[in-house]
């Protein structure tokens, strides 16, 4: 299997087990506001939509040959990208947030399988973004998610 197609089997993984998890949470749960009393799955899930948003971007620049990120544009500043991302889900439900979840992931995947496979191997900017973006993120939020869960069942 090339680079690339581990890259999208591990995040199409990641994907539906996070989609799965969140999938079972109540809509009262679901706002709950548990994580440094600020977020909670709601935020969670629109910030992970904002980022697939926004590096599915990086790959369309990257087909054209140019940088992902456009200039003048500083994706590592994380807490100011996050908050805004979060703040996209305010107003909206459970299944509307969770619907755009969906939407983004398929176009970040769709325009990631677009590249070359030479855009992907070790060090590589698209398996950076993958991980970053989706596999390792979606990993790391279920934990979390998962964590909270258990915490309140013991409580």
């Amino acid at each position: 299997m090339s680079s690339k197609q581990d890259e999208l089997r591990w995040h199409e993984e990641a994907y539906r087990d996070f989609r799965s998890l969140v999938n079972g949470i109540d809509p009262m749960r679901f706002e709950e506001r548990w994580l440094d009393g600020r977020w909670g799955v709601r935020e969670i899930v629109a910030h992970l939509a904002g980022w697939h948003r926004e590096l599915a971007t990086g790959f369309e620049r990257m087909s054209r040959g140019e940088r992902p990120a456009p200039e003048g544009v500083d994706w590592t500043d994380t807490q100011r990208w996050n908050d805004v991302f979060a703040a996209g889900a305010q107003g909206k439900d459970k299944a509307q947030i969770l619907k755009e979840l969906d939407e983004e992931e398929a176009r970040f995947r769709r325009l990631g399988e677009q590249l070359p496979d030479d855009r992907f191997g070790p060090d590589k900017t698209a398996n950076k973004m993958f991980e970053r973006v989706g596999t390792g993120h979606f990993r790391t939020h279920a934990a979390m998610i998962r964590g909270w869960l258990q915490q309140r069942a013991a409580a």
